[in-house]
């Protein structure tokens, strides 16, 4: 038997995803070896594997974009910058469980899946071709609906799990029903040959170029939720586990925006006039129905649920412009979504003890009067949400609408503002509860250093970038050489 000749040149872009697999694998076995007691071994371990595959990205990152696995992977300051705040979001995700879940049974498998969720997020960045985008999506997806229905015991949790499952099975479908119109008028799954293909097909396959490009974004929709395909993100918001809620509400976004923006400027620039006004149809709707629906939510959990499908319709206008600007603003706005999203279920995560849920708007009440420092902590992530300036939230909606109105959209861009005001109204009643009602509950914090730390640094980068956001805007404008 012939050996194969494997180039070291097709391998050294892939060893964090290599280091990644490795690690979710070893921790697996470790947990097999570990007493009960020392389980939270795996979750630090799990932690270091973030920050490590954070360090080997930025070694065998490039300026320049190199391919490698034979074409089917890519690496560029694009999907380099990606891949930090899906690190990011995923190392904070899992401080939030350190706690949460040392009681539940299979804590080893927990960091597994949410490891292996993350190394298919690292895939989607990187993907150049509709196969490798779906493998990574795919992996992404069968770890997440686990995770959703990770608590078991809990029948939300279990009802979550199945609702998410079935429907994204459901997105899957459609996906692969436009990605099959696309491969049979352009005869390749590459990006930038079906992009080619496109743009030289004659007005015979128009028709399934259409069909093809309708059933793509229905199924990435469904990834960010974006209206209408949101529907099973308030239900898995409230039933998974809330670190997992929070790990939801950014990491899987960035991957689904990135693959999306790539897709959107590699495979389908011909098709800029017909996906623009498709997304702001969508975009509309979703802003519609995320700030609207999110004032009659009493958990709050499913509040910050409808909140994210107004913030992926807000993310939206950066698409829709259709410029480095408006991309730039995208990363812009998941940059400080990250640190926006987590520390506000870091405190959601912190008042659930000793039968406080935390979860409920009344739980809230009187806070201030009891940990003014988390207090203050949760109004400056509720105001940086609505837009408040000058806090990091007001930026990123500016870059997207400034975005906007510069590629002739100004329409959109008012409607967002008119939305960005009525979805103020429902985080500054949770600031009302915070500061102005009377305590309702008991609160008995279970102090942790880390879920401290994490709460501490994130309100400050709210802050911090408020009020100097121009490194921000511009590092995520470099990021942007590795596809345009």
């Amino acid at each position: 038997m012939t050996p194969v000749n494997f180039p070291l040149p097709n391998v050294v872009p892939l060893i964090p995803e290599m280091f990644v697999a490795t690690m979710a694998m070893f921790i697996l076995m470790l947990d097999l070896f570990l007493a009960k007691e020392k389980k939270v071994w795996g979750g630090y371990l799990a932690i270091l594997t973030c920050v490590a595959a954070g360090g080997l990205t930025l070694m065998v990152g490039s300026a320049e974009s190199v391919s490698a696995f034979y074409g089917f992977f890519v690496l560029d300051a694009f999907s380099s910058y990606a891949k930090l705040l899906i690190y990011a979001g995923t190392a904070l995700a899992v401080i939030l469980s350190l706690d949460y879940i040392k009681e539940e049974f299979g804590v080893g498998e927990y960091y597994t899946l949410m490891l292996f969720a993350m190394l298919g997020m690292m895939i989607m960045a990187s993907a150049p071709n509709f196969v490798t985008m779906y493998l990574g999506l795919e992996l992404m997806a069968l770890c997440t609906y686990v995770l959703v229905g990770f608590q078991r015991d809990v029948l939300r949790s279990s009802e979550a799990g199945l609702k998410y499952f079935i429907l994204g099975s459901l997105a899957s479908g459609f996906l692969l029903y436009g990605i099959s119109f696309l491969y049979g008028v352009t005869g390749s799954f590459d990006f930038a040959t079906v992009g080619s293909g496109i743009a030289h097909s004659g007005s015979g396959a128009r028709f399934a170029v259409l069909l093809g490009l309708v059933f793509v974004i229905a199924g990435l929709a469904f990834k960010i939720s974006l209206a209408p395909f949101h529907m099973w993100t308030p239900d898995a918001y409230e039933g998974a586990p809330t670190p997992i809620t929070a790990f939801m509400s950014v990491a899987p976004k960035v991957a689904g925006l990135v693959i999306l923006i790539r897709v959107l400027v590699d495979a389908l620039p011909s098709l800029q006039v017909e996906y623009i006004t498709i997304f702001s149809w969508l975009a509309v709707l979703s802003m519609a129905v995320g700030n609207l629906a999110a004032i009659a939510q009493r958990n709050i959990k499913r509040m910050l649920a409808y909140s994210t499908i107004g913030h992926v319709g807000f993310i939206m206008l950066g698409v829709i412009a259709g410029n480095a600007d408006g991309y730039a603003g995208v990363l812009v706005y998941m940059t400080i979504y990250l640190f926006m999203s987590m520390g506000a279920f870091a405190v959601i995560v912190l008042m659930n003890r000793e039968g406080i849920q935390g979860e409920l708007l009344d739980d809230f009440a009187g806070l201030s009067k009891v940990r003014p420092g988390y207090a203050l902590a949760m109004g400056l992530y509720l105001f940086s949400l609505a837009g408040i300036p000058f806090l990091g939230g007001f930026w990123a909606k500016y870059v997207v609408f400034i975005a906007a109105i510069e590629s002739g959209h100004l329409y959109l861009a008012i409607i967002a503002l008119l939305f960005s005001v009525v979805g103020a109204f429902y985080y500054i009643r949770v600031v009302k509860y915070i500061y102005f009602d009377d305590q309702r509950v008991e609160f008995n914090f279970v102090e942790n250093r880390l879920m401290q730390a994490t709460v501490a640094v994130t309100a400050v980068a709210v802050v911090a970038i408020g009020i100097f956001p121009q490194p921000v805007i511009n590092i995520c404008k470099a990021a942007l050489g590795g596809i345009i």
